[in-house]
C-alpha cells in the first residue's frame, strides 16, 4: 500500500520517488517547526497585551522581522555558497533555542521592565531562524521543481506553513483564551516539538544536488538578484500582502476579542476559524496544480488578492462602534468566508511559483533570501502601522489598512509580466536581454526542436550563470514526428536565462518538465541525437 502510494504521487507531482520521499521529511519538518515558532508568537502576544500598549506591542513585533531581514541576506547567499541543508539544520536549531528560553523570560522572579527585553531578544532569534528556513527551504524545494510542477511544490510549503500557523498559533490562541491553559505549558510543548523537527531535519533531510557558487561573494550575489527586474516589479505586491499579514498576527485579540456578548465565545471562535482555515487550505493544494497546468500565475495571484480584499470587508463590517468585533455577525456569514478564504489561496502558491520562474538556479538561495527580506518588510510595515493607527482611528483601522494595502498590491499586478508566456530574463542574464529576444525570434524559423531534460537544463543554466567556464551535459531528443508535430522553439542566452516560447506549454518530458531546446537545423538534417550543451555570449 506504501508503495502504491508513493508511485502515485511521484506520477501525479512528476517527482522520483528519492525527490519525494526526500520532500516529504522536509514538509513535515517544516510544519513542526512553524507550529512551535507560531505558538510562542502567541505568547508573546498574550503577554505583552497585558504590560504594553498598542503601539508598544507594534515595535516588540517589529524585531522579528527586523533580525530576518538583517540576516537573511547573508544566509541566503550561504545556500549558494556552502549547501542549503547546514542552514536549514541551522535554523531549526535557533528556533528551538528561542522557544526554550522564553519560558524563564515570563516568570514572575523577571522583573516588569527587564521583560520586553528579554522578550524582544528572543524574537530577534526567532527572526534569525524564519531568515535561515526559508531561504533553505524554498531553495531545496525549488531544486526539487520544474516549471511543470513548481507552483505545486511551492503550494505545498505554503500548506505546511498555514497548518503551522493554524496548529501552532490557532491552538495557542484557544488554549490561552478559551480553556486557561498557562503560557509555561504552551511553551513547553512547542519546545518539545521543534526540538523533534531538529532531530528530522538532520538524519532524514538530504542535501539536494546544486553547484556551490564560489567565485561571487555576499554582496555580489544580492547584487545580481537585485538587479532582476522582475524581483523589482514583484515588491509592490507583496509587500502589502505580508504587511496586512502582520497587522493581523500582532492584533488578533483586537479584531476577534470582542464578540456581541462581550467576548468570544470558545465555539464561535472554532467556526471562525474553520471556515476561514479549511477552505484557504484546499485552495492551495489545488490552486497550484491549476496554475502549472495553465502555465499562468498573475489571474490567480489577481484573484487572491481580491479575495482578501473581500474578506478585510466582511471583518470591517462586523466591527463594532465601541471596538471590538461582533463574532455573532461573523459566525451568520461563514459561507462567504469561506468562498472568500478559498480565493484568497490562489496568492501564496503563485507569487512563488513565479519567483521561483524568474531566477537562475546558480542564484536560487539568494532569490528566496530576497524573499525573505520582502516578507519581513512587510512584517515591520504591518505592525508599526497598524499600531499606530490603532490609536488613531479604534475600530476604522482595519478597515482602513486592509483595503489600503490590498489596493497597492492589485495595482503592482497590472506591471507584472507574466513568466511562462514572454521571455523573463533571469538575475545571471540582466544584460542579455535584447540578445534573448532576437535568439527567440531566430529560433522559430528552425524547422525542429528536441525536447530537453528539465533538471539537465537546470544544471547547465546554472553553470553559466554563475561565471565559470560551461559544464558539459547531454539531452536526449525524441521522434522527429514529435518534435514536427509540436512546433515549440526556446533559445538559452548567456547567464542561463531560458526563453520558452507561449506554444512550448503543451507537453511534458519524462520528469514533467516543459522545456524545449532549439537544435542547429543543419544538425538535425544530419538526424543527430545528441548534443552537448554550453554557454552562448
Amino acid at each position: 500500500m506504501t508503495g502504491f502510494m508513493s508511485r502515485t504521487l511521484a506520477t501525479f507531482f512528476a517527482l522520483g520517488p528519492a525527490d519525494l520521499r526526500n520532500l516529504a521529511f522536509l514538509y513535515f519538518a517544516t510544519f513542526i517547526m512553524r507550529a512551535a515558532a507560531f505558538a510562542g508568537v502567541a505568547v508573546m502576544q498574550d503577554v505583552s497585551a497585558r504590560t504594553l500598549d498598542a503601539f508598544g506591542r507594534g515595535l516588540l513585533f517589529a524585531v522579528y522581522p527586523l533580525a530576518e531581514i538583517a540576516t537573511v541576506g547573508y544566509l541566503g547567499t550561504q545556500c549558494d555558497r556552502v549547501g542549503r541543508k547546514r542552514i536549514l539544520v541551522f535554523a531549526h536549531l535557533v528556533t528551538a533555542a528561542a522557544v526554550f528560553l522564553f519560558i524563564p523570560s515570563i516568570s514572575p522572579v523577571v522583573a516588569p521592565g527587564v521583560q520586553p527585553l528579554l522578550i524582544a531578544a528572543f524574537f530577534a532569534m526567532f527572526g534569525i531562524g524564519a531568515a535561515a528556513k526559508v531561504a533553505s527551504t524554498l531553495a531545496m524545494i525549488n531544486d526539487h521543481s520544474s516549471r511543470a510542477n513548481r507552483a505545486q511544490l511551492m503550494a505545498f510549503f505554503d500548506l505546511v506553513t498555514f497548518g503551522g500557523l493554524v496548529g501552532g498559533f490557532g491552538s495557542a490562541f484557544l488554549a490561552l483564551n478559551a480553556f486557561h491553559v498557562s503560557d509555561e505549558a504552551v511553551l513547553a510543548v512547542s519546545g518539545f516539538g521543534v526540538t523533534a523537527s531538529v532531530i528530522m531535519v538532520q538524519f532524514l533531510v538530504r542535501e539536494t544536488p546544486f553547484t556551490p557558487e564560489t567565485q561571487r561573494g555576499t554582496v555580489e550575489l544580492l547584487r545580481t538578484v537585485l538587479r532582476n527586474r522582475d524581483i523589482q516589479r514583484l515588491l509592490p505586491v507583496y509587500v502589502p500582502v505580508v504587511a496586512l499579514y502582520g497587522y493581523v498576527l500582532t492584533f488578533t485579540d483586537n479584531l476577534l476579542g470582542t464578540g456581541s456578548e462581550g467576548s468570544a465565545t470558545a465555539g464561535q471562535l472554532l467556526v471562525i476559524v474553520a471556515s476561514l482555515g479549511i477552505p484557504l487550505g484546499a485552495s492551495l493544494a489545488v490552486s497550484g496544480r491549476i496554475s502549472d497546468r495553465a502555465r499562468l500565475r498573475r489571474p490567480f495571484m489577481a484573484l487572491g488578492l481580491a479575495c482578501f480584499g473581500a474578506l478585510a470587508i466582511l471583518l470591517a463590517l462586523a466591527t463594532r462602534p465601541g471596538g471590538g468585533t461582533d463574532t455573532a455577525q461573523l459566525v451568520s456569514r461563514w459561507p462567504l468566508i469561506a468562498i472568500f478564504a478559498a480565493g484568497a489561496g490562489t496568492f501564496p502558491p503563485a507569487a512563488l511559483a513565479y519567483l521561483g520562474d524568474v531566477v537562475g538556479h546558480a542564484v536560487t538561495g539568494t532569490a528566496f533570501g530576497i524573499y525573505s527580506v520582502i516578507f519581513g518588510s512587510g512584517l515591520i510595515v504591518g505592525p508599526v502601522l497598524g499600531g499606530a493607527l490603532t490609536q488613531a482611528l479604534g475600530p476604522l483601522a482595519f478597515a482602513v489598512i486592509a483595503l489600503g494595502l490590498i489596493g497597492i498590491s492589485a495595482a503592482g499586478i497590472v506591471f507584472i509580466r507574466e513568466p511562462l508566456k514572454f521571455p523573463v530574463p533571469t538575475a545571471s542574464s540582466h544584460g542579455t536581454w535584447r540578445r534573448a529576444r532576437r535568439a527567440s525570434w531566430t529560433s522559430t524559423r528552425s524547422p525542429t526542436s528536441r525536447w530537453a531534460d528539465s533538471r539537465c537544463s537546470s544544471d547547465c543554466s546554472s553553470s553559466c550563470s554563475s561565471g565559470t567556464s560551461p559544464s558539459s551535459c547531454t539531452y536526449a531528443g525524441r521522434s522527429r514526428s514529435s518534435r514536427a508535430s509540436s512546433r515549440s522553439r526556446s533559445a538559452s542566452p548567456s547567464g542561463g536565462a531560458s526563453v520558452p516560447s507561449s506554444s512550448s506549454r503543451s507537453g511534458s518530458s519524462r520528469n514533467g518538465a516543459s522545456r524545449w531546446t532549439s537544435w542547429p537545423s543543419g544538425s538535425a538534417r544530419r538526424g543527430t541525437r545528441r548534443r552537448s550543451c554550453s554557454a552562448r555570449r
